[in-house]
């Protein structure tokens, strides 16, 4: 008796086209937050806070509001999700300036973080210029803790007057950003590294630094 073939499986054909990625429902969700929050940013620097609504948005993007409302339901939680990275940014490099044991290495280091920076959040300089509300909710707005643990960290624990003003003057820059905003990328952060290197080199700075 000859054995009986084997059925073949059956194949179930894929609804998805060939050569597309699955994505998932999250990755979707974090995607269309992110591009909320883009979207968002041009809009405050454009037309202000203040001017910008959540139809606006929705708008701007081709959404309905309610697809918006879904993500973010009001307009101040998409400007702080807009502005928390820009601290856990700030908060890092302060960690990496505070291992560095020489105090020339810090400060340089410092300079060129700060500028970096600066430049690639070039549009929050813009909104900090017309709207209190975004100047208040930013890194420009810190708190007394972290303002003298970075006065620490650059000039030790006795930071005289002049390297105080350096940094506070190397903080305003954000907000005057929109001031620049006709240079490049690379024009900007060569004039601000410029600047910042020569508020800190401030005189009377104590060598010694308490990490």
């Amino acid at each position: 008796m000859k054995a009986r073939p084997e059925r073949e499986r059956a194949s179930v054909p894929s609804e998805r086209e060939p050569g597309v990625p699955v994505v998932s429902r999250s990755a979707q969700a974090a995607a269309t937050r992110r591009q909320i929050v883009e979207t968002a940013q041009r809009l405050f620097a454009d037309r202000g806070y203040q001017a910008t609504s959540l139809q606006a948005i929705a708008d701007e993007m081709g959404l309905t509001k309610a697809a918006v409302y879904y993500h973010f339901r009001t307009k101040a939680q998409i400007l702080q999700a807009s502005l928390d990275p820009t601290v856990e940014e700030m908060t890092v490099l302060l960690d990496e300036l505070a291992g560095m044991p020489s105090r020339q290495e810090r400060l340089e280091a410092y300079a060129v973080g700060w500028v970096d920076f600066l430049v690639r959040h070039r549009e929050l300089g813009t909104m900090l210029l017309h709207d209190p509300e975004i100047r208040a909710a930013s890194v420009y707005a810190e708190n007394d803790r972290r303002r003298r643990r970075i006065l620490r960290v650059l000039f030790g624990s006795s930071p005289t007057p002049a390297e105080r003003m350096a940094y506070v003057m190397c903080v305003w820059m954000l907000e005057g950003l929109g001031e620049l905003s006709d240079l490049s990328d690379d024009d900007l952060r060569a004039t601000l590294l410029l600047t910042v290197r020569g508020l800190l080199a401030a005189p009377g700075a104590a060598e010694s630094v308490e990490a």
